[in-house]
């Protein structure tokens, strides 16, 4: 099967074009202008791996939490080209991409993602990868954080750990997983959709989750 996966919820975003469930290739590239990037990189990307368009079997875009304008421009580029092909479009969202990320370090995990006014979105990892059911999100205040946080000793990830309070960061049983594991990736996106499509699992709806 081949597949591309689109990932623009964040300013770091990427695209991965994968084939027989391996990543051939991905591009990732932090900007905050996402649109101009986008489609040069997934032709450049489709190209080096000598696929056209039409040829795609699945197409793998992520529905968030995260930025209005990526989250939109990824899900208009999927449906665009899955108009000119005869492939399919499987969502993932944010917390289930980066718990699936880091699924082999078995430990509890908390994924955040800036909800703005000092609020986050806020998921929990119970340290075991559930794939039939896309990981709950409510939100806290950023207080409000670091009162569950101080009694527990448990990683915190997610593209909104540059909006937490440093006193949360210091706190003794905190661990921080930033860099790659911090924002989801189309590389690892698009393992995740093949996983689940393996499993008999369906996409979440075509429907964004518009965080910050």
């Amino acid at each position: 099967m081949k597949v591309l996966s689109i990932e623009t919820t964040t300013d770091t975003a990427s695209v991965a074009f994968l084939e027989n469930n391996f990543v051939c290739a991905e591009y990732i590239f932090k900007t905050p202008d996402i649109a101009s990037r986008l489609i040069p990189s997934i032709d450049i990307l489709l190209k080096n791996n000598k696929c056209k368009p039409e040829e795609l079997e699945l197409l793998v875009v992520s529905y968030g939490p995260g930025f209005w304008t990526g989250i939109r421009l990824g899900m208009g580029v999927a449906k665009g080209i899955a108009s000119g092909s005869k492939a399919s479009i499987f969502c993932i969202g944010t917390m289930d991409s980066i718990f699936f990320g880091i699924k082999e370090l078995k430990i509890p995990a908390f994924c955040i993602v800036n909800a703005y006014r000092r609020q986050v979105y806020l998921s929990y990892f119970n340290g075991r990868f559930n794939y039939k059911k896309n990981y709950p999100i409510r939100i806290v205040d950023v207080d409000e954080l670091y009162k569950i946080c101080k009694k527990r000793k448990i990683i915190i990830t997610g593209p909104g750990l540059s909006v937490i309070p440093d006193k949360i960061k210091r706190l003794k049983g905190i661990i921080l997983v930033e860099r790659k594991g911090a924002y989801p990736c189309a590389g690892i996106n698009g393992l995740l959709a093949l996983e689940k499509i393996r499993r008999g699992i369906p996409s979440a709806p075509l429907k964004p989750f518009y965080g910050r």
